[in-house]
């Protein structure tokens, strides 16, 4: 789901005005839309955040422009956005103390604000009428609780209660995040075989295997480096581009470029890279082989 510009000024707008009120609230890093999600809070008279009103959201009764996101942070910290074209804005966090994941059955009591000390905290913003206090005391219970790879949010249940520091009246509230089983982490294992063939034109082909968690395709970049007695470091290159299909081991082949460099029967060193762009996850890493090939006719 893509977030309008209006979505992203406003987000702006929200970070601005709770750091002008010396709080921090830093921008998720895996916020994604939730598949089902629901989201009620129900305000004494008093209180500041809901001026004594009572909300409830939800994504079987979806209104235009609903939009509920969700994020985590080492199982230990859970964020959600909600956006309402014809309503407000919301923003919840909760904390764990350091160390400890949230978890089905946790409840703490009498807790502050997020502040990045360690101990446990629950914060609540309203974007849409530029909402929040201060300081403010909470207790919440977490119902449910299951997490992915990379902070994927699962499932999330909670139930909630804050007052703003001087506030005459609190604020009550239950939050429900539920997602699709998350797909594994995608991971590729890179290996090159030991011997390597040389045709009579000095071109080396090099071959290889690769297996993958989930169907994706690879491009390796690899160099071939072989030290001769006459021509000294002849290097070479090679780029195969493979599809590779999860739990099966996809073997591979690739001749050196350009054609000018004239390899020789004997041993080579071969440094095979492949950069791993997981989107799911937004996660990047290479996936490194160095092997001492022997070329062969």
């Amino acid at each position: 789901m893509r977030r309008s510009w209006r979505r992203i000024l406003l987000a702006s707008t929200m970070a601005l005005t709770t750091g002008a009120a010396g709080l921090v609230m830093p921008a998720p890093a895996q916020a994604r839309p939730a598949e089902s999600w629901s989201f009620a809070v129900t305000g004494e008279p008093g209180d500041p955040i809901t001026a004594g009103n009572s909300y409830f959201y939800s994504s079987a009764a979806p209104t235009p422009g609903d939009e509920m996101n969700a994020w985590g942070h080492d199982q230990q910290h859970f964020g959600m956005e909600f956006w309402s074209d014809a309503d407000n804005t919301w923003r919840l966090e909760i904390s764990a103390p350091a160390g400890q994941p949230l978890k089905a059955g946790d409840t703490y009591q009498n807790v502050g604000q997020p502040d990045g000390s360690g101990t446990a905290g629950i914060r609540l913003y309203n974007g849409g009428w530029g909402r929040s206090c201060a300081q403010s005391t909470g207790s919440f219970t977490v119902l449910d609780a299951a997490w992915g790879p990379f902070d994927y949010v699962e499932r999330f249940d909670a139930t909630f209660e804050i007052r703003c520091e001087g506030a005459t009246g609190g604020l009550r509230g239950q939050v429900h995040i539920g997602n699709p089983p998350p797909l594994p982490a995608l991971d590729v294992t890179l290996t090159v075989d030991p011997v390597a063939t040389v045709d009579n034109k000095g071109i080396a082909t090099v071959r290889g295997s690769i297996t993958c968690t989930r169907a994706d395709s690879f491009s390796i970049a690899g160099e071939l480096v072989q030290e001769q007695k006459k021509a000294g470091m002849v290097r070479g290159y090679f780029s195969p581009h493979i599809p590779c299909v999860p739990g099966q081991v996809v073997p591979w082949s690739a001749t050196t470029y350009p054609a000018d460099v004239k390899f020789q029967r004997g041993t080579a060193q071969a440094v095979s890279e492949i950069l791993v762009r997981d989107f799911e996850y937004w996660n990047e890493f290479t996936v490194r082989d160095t092997s001492t090939l022997t070329l062969t006719r």
